[in-house]
């Protein structure tokens, strides 16, 4: 779960320091000025990733088409900037994980059951931060195994079961962390059983499927199982049929203050959760990494086709 490397932050709440600073730097978009006939003045933020920067522009022309003057501020750092700037006022919504909200912010163990991981985020973070979570998109953008088609035709491999039981026979490339991980090869051990490679290769995340284009390995961990290069690059995602990997879905979080005074917010934005799934995700990703198309064309094109804007 490279992205998850990306979604986590280390030391929490570290970086304060730095929000007036940030708070002054437009990332991504301009500022706007209220009118008479708006709804008010909205900032939106998001991570510094691909797929944070589609979410939160498909937040912000939401809002805009909704009536609100939005301010952007993509790519504006990681949860240890966002929520502070969050509660500071400095930012009023940003898409967060809640996998992240779990196992970053609550210091929970990770786990793999989506309802039970939104209530837990949703409920804690409304007591201890008066963060509201809206609704989380049926996306998941957790750990990954992948392999080629060729792999995958040739030693049968469609989910993790299949990979334990081959797993003597093939070589792996991973980050470092995931030979450590609890989501990664320990927790591969523990749950399925097997996963004893014939050989580990740890290699930068940068080189991950080309190690594995390249026949340097028949397997290898994704970059995050939404990642648009798995599209890209024709790779076969292999099936987490025990469940181990935690959940990582997608959902706006905004000061439960905010929401009350604008209530229309909540109703604007849940009407994007069912749209972005798995499959939506590595496309709409891939749009922007591989095609290198701009996140904000890219978020027009899938919400006019969605009915959600005009």
């Amino acid at each position: 779960m490279l992205r998850g490397f990306k979604r986590s932050a280390m030391g929490f709440f570290g970086l304060v320091l730095l929000l007036p600073l940030l708070a002054g730097c437009d990332v991504g978009g301009s500022a706007a000025t209220p009118t008479a006939t708006s709804k008010g003045q909205i900032t939106v933020a998001s991570k510094g990733f691909t797929e944070e920067t589609l979410v939160g522009e498909m937040y912000a022309q939401l809002l805009e088409q909704g009536g609100y003057q939005v301010v952007r501020k993509l790519n504006l750092g990681e949860t240890d900037i966002l929520q502070p700037a969050l509660q500071n006022k400095d930012i009023d919504v940003y898409p967060e994980y809640t996998g992240t909200g779990l196992v970053v912010v609550l210091k929970k163990d990770p786990s793999s059951d989506p309802q039970g991981v939104y209530k837990t985020v949703s409920q804690a973070y409304e007591e201890q931060f008066k963060l509201t979570w809206l609704d989380p998109a049926p996306m998941n953008d957790t750990q990954a195994v992948v392999t080629t088609q060729e792999n995958s035709d040739k030693y049968g491999l469609k989910t993790l079961s299949d990979l334990s039981a081959k797993a003597k026979d093939l070589r792996l490339a991973c980050a470092p962390a995931f030979t450590t991980r609890p989501d990664g090869l320990p927790g591969l051990k523990k749950t399925y059983g097997g996963f004893d490679f014939k050989e580990v290769k740890q290699v930068d995340f940068s080189l991950l499927y080309k190690s594995l284009q390249q026949g340097d390995v028949e397997v290898a961990q994704a970059s995050g199982s939404t990642d648009g290069a798995i599209l890209g690059n024709k790779l076969v995602l292999l099936q987490d049929d025990k469940h181990l990997f935690p959940v990582y879905q997608l959902a706006p979080i905004l000061r439960t203050d905010y929401v009350t005074q604008h209530p229309d917010v909540k109703t604007i934005l849940n009407a994007l959760a069912p749209k972005l799934t798995d499959e939506t995700m590595i496309n709409l990703n891939w749009e922007v990494d591989g095609k290198k198309r701009e996140p904000a064309d890219v978020a027009k094109e899938f919400l006019k086709a969605q009915g959600l804007t005009k």
